[in-house]
């Protein structure tokens, strides 16, 4: 179960009363230690040049994107406490005598920064937009260059020889319930604050502090809740907002794991027939049936006895069931890793990295996920995941369900131990521009999530006929979103996908 839990983390993470100052004190273990006034008059932003401001930002070309810290209350309701420190980033529009305004940047998370989105998205499909709109990127409260809690997850103890599915499972549900509890206690009053609803607020904080009456936004996967929930909180404050990929209106863990398990079954089915097609490369059978057979075997083998990847990684049944679930881009890739365990090797996927220290302020290197905000943002906004009987029985009844890829424990294995109750975001219809775009065939943030959305909080929504996650500003349709922006048209109907 260790190995799989972090799929989707992997997956989900591909892709704001304020003061702007220049270069943050030093930094210190723990999210938050800088100090502050939350009641400080607003300063003009300080913005220094990325490249000689960040210790070593990572956008090789920089095409002149700024830095700044920005000083917001840790608990927006209680602002004159203590406060905390966003880092965000500007690429200022290309030609002003055409500037439209600002355009936030959420391209997506929990757990990963997201401030070089500027630079990143003048270089893609939606770059035409760097011409005519300052682009704003942020790294969210817990991650990258701002303010966080260093803690690395402890890795489970090796079950008895032998141990059932349900035991292993136990074992990583009691860890990651020992991790939950040892890194919250490093900074509790932080950690309580890391919400979708907290990072919604922070982005105000940005419009403020740029002196924007109104902001453009657009979001990719996780990045969606955060448009989301800013456009429930401020809808007369959003200019236009297009969110790609989206996340469900709602964070129930176990009906997202289920979700994704039901889309995952139907790309199995293709995989399958896939897979009897090219039985003379992969050795997986001629037929569906025989194809199924084999690796239903080399499942139930893997839930007896699993392949030791590495101290904090096992391949089990659970990690077949992921590569079972691949949209039909990763057929490929998943042959040829499920050849490979089959022949008792290791896939270069599933090797272990080395471990990256996690660390704050510009004066710093953001390295890796953050995996405390990670869990975070799920367990103090998300219901589910507390109770380990209650996971494994909805587990066993997913596997029932969708004997293919069902019964992986992913988003609802993240709050074991968690300390606080889950006090859930709450979306709500507003009257501002907002577009919405699924992809019919993606199983990280499955098409019925952004159908849930789109009917929670209105907006049109456009149809992407492919399995990608957050593949618009890839596609031709992307044309779409740069006339949105400009013109607020929105767009319903299709639009061709990856291929």
């Amino acid at each position: 179960m260790l190995s799989t839990r972090h799929l989707s983390r992997a997956a989900l993470t591909l892709a704001a009363t304020v003061c702007l100052t220049g270069l943050p004190a030093a930094a210190g273990t723990a999210g938050g230690t800088a100090g502050g006034t939350a009641g400080a008059a607003a300063e003009p932003p300080a913005w220094k040049r990325c490249a000689t401001t960040a210790k070593d930002w990572p956008v090789a070309d920089d095409p002149g994107t700024e830095c700044a810290m920005l000083t917001v209350p840790m608990d927006h309701a209680n602002p004159q406490g203590r406060t905390i420190k966003i880092a965000v980033s500007r690429l200022k529009a290309a030609d002003p005598g055409r500037r439209r305004g600002v355009l936030v940047i959420s391209p997506g998370g929990p757990g990963i920064s997201n401030i070089t989105a500027p630079a990143s998205y003048a270089a893609n499909g939606l770059g035409t937009l760097a011409a005519d709109h300052d682009l704003i990127g942020f790294d969210p409260r817990g991650v990258g260059y701002s303010d966080k809690i260093n803690c690395e997850e402890g890795s489970a103890g090796e079950p008895p020889p032998g141990a059932s599915a349900k035991a292993r499972a136990k074992a990583a549900f009691d860890q990651m319930a020992a991790s939950n509890k040892r890194c919250t206690a490093m900074d509790p009053a932080f950690a309580r604050q890391l919400t979708t609803t907290n990072i919604a607020r922070d982005v105000d904080a940005i419009r403020v502090a740029l002196g924007a009456p109104k902001i453009s936004f657009y979001g990719v996967s996780y990045g969606t809740a955060v448009g989301l929930t800013y456009r429930s909180l401020f809808d007369d404050r959003v200019e236009r907002m297009w969110v790609d990929s989206v996340m469900p209106p709602v964070l129930d863990l176990a009906a997202m794991d289920g979700v994704t398990d039901a889309v995952g079954e139907k790309s199995f089915e293709g995989f399958l027939t896939w897979l009897a097609g090219r039985d003379g490369e992969y050795h997986f059978g001629t037929t569906p049936a025989a194809v199924r057979t084999t690796i239903f075997a080399l499942r139930d083998r893997l839930d007896r006895k699993p392949l030791v990847a590495g101290k904090k990684t096992s391949l089990d049944g659970d990690w077949v069931r992921a590569q079972l679930g691949a949209d039909a881009g990763g057929w490929a890739s998943s042959a040829r890793d499920l050849a490979t365990v089959r022949e008792g090797g290791i896939p270069q996927s599933a090797r272990p990295g080395p471990d990256a220290a996690q660390v704050f302020g510009f004066d710093d290197a953001p390295m890796g996920m953050n995996t405390t905000q990670y869990n975070a943002i799920f367990c103090n906004e998300g219901t589910g995941g507390r109770d380990f009987d209650r996971v494994w029985a909805d587990a066993q009844d997913r596997r029932r369900r969708f004997p293919g890829t069902g019964g992986k424990i992913e988003f609802s294995s993240w709050c074991a131990g968690w300390p606080w109750p889950a006090t859930p975001w709450q979306p709500v219809k507003g009257n501002s521009p907002l577009q919405l775009s699924g992809h019919v065939g993606e199983s990280v943030t499955p098409y019925a999530w952004a159908v849930d959305a789109a009917k929670a909080v209105g907006g049109t929504l456009l149809t992407i006929q492919d399995g990608a996650h957050g593949s618009l500003a890839r596609l031709p349709c992307a044309a779409k979103a740069i006339d949105f922006f400009r013109t607020g048209r929105t767009s319903g109907g299709t639009c061709p996908g990856l291929q």
